[in-house]
């Protein structure tokens, strides 16, 4: 980094320093809504701990799609999911025991996570149909889309983080 820009980059550091906290978390915010790619590596470096999902991701954060793809020998499925397709620029990847008797082409809702590449990750597949079998042991919730659009938070998180292409296992 060139002396200048180190030098710029304390006085930024100085005067967030300076401000109240309040006005600190709305300036984060604001930053983190115009460079999303930023919030996977703040999220890493705060809170590393949280590797597992939240109960609120079960009940209010579902989304929608269709199987595309399942490698049984691999253990691995993909779901076409437009909204999280849309933010990721790649299919949702779903393991063998979330898919259970799901087959290609099944209408599923699910429960979404980043997994250890940043990639999203479904469980606790269910039908989007009463009739359809679903997994997860929530009985069939019949949960829908994500309520209003993409969690601001995945939405943050989602940004460049190199999902790969569409439709690779």
């Amino acid at each position: 980094m060139d002396p200048q820009a180190g030098s710029m980059g304390q006085i930024i550091l100085n005067t967030l320093n300076a401000l109240d906290d309040n006005v600190l978390a709305a300036v984060m915010a604001q930053l983190l809504n115009n460079k999303p790619e930023l919030a996977p590596g703040l999220v890493s470096l705060a809170v590393p701990e949280l590797t597992y999902a939240p109960a609120k991701a079960f009940t209010e954060r579902r989304c929608s799609g269709t199987i595309k793809k399942l490698s049984p020998e691999m253990g691995l499925g993909l779901i076409d999911c437009p909204e999280l397709s849309g933010v990721f620029g790649c299919d949702v990847m779903v393991s063998a025991e979330q898919v259970g008797n799901f087959l290609e082409g099944a209408e599923v809702n699910f429960a979404v996570t980043l997994n250890d590449d940043n990639k999203p990750q479904a469980f606790d597949l269910m039908g989007n149909e009463p009739s359809m079998p679903s997994m997860g042991g929530m009985g069939g919730m019949g949960m829908g889309g994500m309520d209003g659009g993409m969690n601001p938070l995945m939405a943050l998180m989602a940004g460049a983080m190199g999902c790969g292409g569409k439709g690779e296992i």
